[in-house]
Formats: structure tokens, sequence, C-alpha cells
């Protein structure tokens, strides 16, 4: 199923020049450098995990973090899901530096998140017990929300982390002026390939910025699982439905 278009944003002061972290992305071709992205991620944390398809722990040893104190970082983890062909277990974090390229100011009128979601991926689902930490100021993206794609802006709807300044589009970039967004993206009952795209303008021009490469970000709903693993303790059979 296709999913719809939506809006969101996020805001934070950032210094006034980004480090070369992440993943910088070619703008809009009709305005080459109008605006700059950094996207840091998608990162997936312990607590979510990883859905193994048509495998066991034991296919895919040593875990990262194994040899070691049991704790591996994000990009080791990262590294690991992709030689091993993990998914995302239900929710992704996306981070983006938006700066633009010259003192004029572009504005940034939305972003669109579509989805194509289908049935959860099944397999054996590794994650670590406990309780995760985001950052307070984001957006929550459900993918397969029916309807299509939907975001909402913490402290908009009583979520537990309130946002003390909703933040609301448009907004405005620069050489001197930064903008920091947050995506909390989840799937809770269907797997999705999703793309996110920003609108804006500059001078009357208009154009988009893709985020990512060419490829979809990929999640899965932990809703199939076949086996459980958390990290440090022994199997557990399949959750109960």
């Amino acid at each position: 199923m296709a999913g719809g278009l939506i809006l969101a944003s996020l805001t934070s002061p950032l210094a006034p020049t980004l480090t070369d972290i992440g993943q910088r992305l070619n703008p809009f071709q009709d305005a080459a450098h109008e605006l700059k992205v950094v996207a840091l991620g998608p990162y997936t944390y312990t607590t979510a995990g990883w859905i193994l398809p048509d495998k066991e722990v034991a296919d895919v040893d040593p875990l990262p973090g194994a040899s070691t104190d049991g704790h591996a970082s994000l990009s080791q983890w990262a590294d690991w899901q992709k030689r091993v062909g993990a998914v995302s277990a239900g929710q992704q974090v996306l981070k983006l530096n938006l700066q633009g390229g010259s003192p004029k100011a572009v504005t940034l009128h939305g972003m669109d998140v579509t989805a194509d979601c289908q049935d959860p991926i099944p397999g054996t689902h590794i994650f670590e017990r406990g309780a995760g930490g985001l950052p307070s100021r984001h957006f929550r993206v459900i993918l397969d929300a029916p309807g299509g794609p939907t975001v909402t802006p913490y402290g908009k709807t009583g979520e537990e982390r309130p946002d003390p300044e909703p933040a609301e589009f448009p907004f405005y970039v620069s050489e001197s002026e930064l903008e920091h967004f947050v995506l909390d993206v989840q799937a809770r009952s269907r797997s999705c390939s999703w793309r996110a795209t920003l609108r804006w303008s500059v001078n009357g021009r208009q154009g988009t910025t893709q985020i990512g490469n060419s490829a979809a970000f990929r999640l899965t709903a932990a809703t199939a699982v076949t086996g459980q693993y958390p990290l440090g303790g022994s199997p557990l059979p399949a959750p109960a439905d």
C-alpha cells in the first residue's frame, strides 16, 4: 500500500559550521548549493532491535561487542546489520542537520514522507532489554497508519515527552542559521520501505531535496517473529499472540 504525503519539522540551534560526520547529500540539481543536508542514520537502538529473516542467532555470530564488554556502538551494529541482512524492528531514528549554502535565507516549506508497507517480516528478534533514550525534540512518524504515514510533533497530542516549543513550518536556514530535525520513525504492524523529501524555496525558486541516497529506508514491525534473543540472555520462544 502506498503511503500518503505529510508535513513535519523540528528546530534546535546548532553550531554555525557542519562537520563531515554523516552522509552529505546532493542538493536539488537546479539550485546546486542552496540547501545542504547532513543525514545521520537512520539509527536502530538496541532496545528496539533487529529481525533476522530466515536465520537463527547462531547463523550470525559473533554479535557486535561479544568479544569485549557486551556493548557495541551504533555504527558497529549498523555494520553488522548490513553484513547479515537484518531489518530494523519497529523503530528507526533519523537526524538531519540543515544549512543554507549562502547568506540568503532558504525557506523550508515542509517535508513529505511516503511509505510502501507490506506484511511484517518473520524471523528472530534480537534486542536489548531496558528503556532507550530518544532526543526530547523530535517528530514521531507512523509509517503504517491507516490512510498513509502520519507525523506528529511532541507537545501537540499529550505525548509522554512534550516539546516546550512545538515546531511549525516554515523554517529558514542559511550559512549561519541552521536547523536540526529528528524523526522517530515507527512501523507498528507491517513491513515498510520509506522515503522523506524536503520542500524549499529561495529567491522565488522552488526545489526539493530527498533525504538519503536513491535506496529507500527499510523497517519492519516485530509482529511476526519466530523467536526472540535478548542480548546477554538466552533464546526465547516467539511471543504469544
